[in-house]
């Protein structure tokens, strides 16, 4: 039986292998389809998140909805207002004020046409007018 000596060689490892290359010059990524097609479905989806921030803050449904044609308003009566008064300010286009002021007594149950301050009316009105 002969012993001998054996030689072992080092390996190289991957850094070594990498710091040998000398980087590419001008080296230039393009993106396939898919790619842009998902960065275009990305910009979109962060456009409508911004989009629907903006309208939640700003509120803008409520301010474009308003009040629609037809619907009751509620209103507070201060001191001085009278039933002849909202008639004259929002009475529906075409409506009597005597009419206005009947449908106002019968939605409201008021026996008489007096109102008092602090008391809570609803109107028939078509749209409230700027105050």
């Amino acid at each position: 039986m002969s012993t001998g000596t054996a030689v072992v060689l080092p390996l190289t490892s991957q850094r070594t292998l990498r710091a040998d290359r000398a980087p590419r010059a001008r080296v230039r990524l393009e993106p396939t389809r898919r790619g842009r097609r998902l960065l275009l479905a990305v910009a979109f989806a962060l456009g409508l998140l911004v989009a629907l921030v903006a309208l939640l803050v700003v509120d803008l449904p409520s301010a474009l909805a308003g009040t629609e044609a037809g619907q009751p308003v509620t209103v507070t009566v201060e001191a001085g207002d009278t039933l002849w008064g909202y008639a004259e300010e929002y009475a529906p286009e075409g409506m009597s004020p005597q009419d206005f002021v009947s449908e106002v007594r019968s939605a409201n149950h008021l026996p008489t046409g007096r109102i008092t301050a602090g008391q809570e009316i609803v109107l028939p009105a078509a749209e409230l007018p700027a105050r």
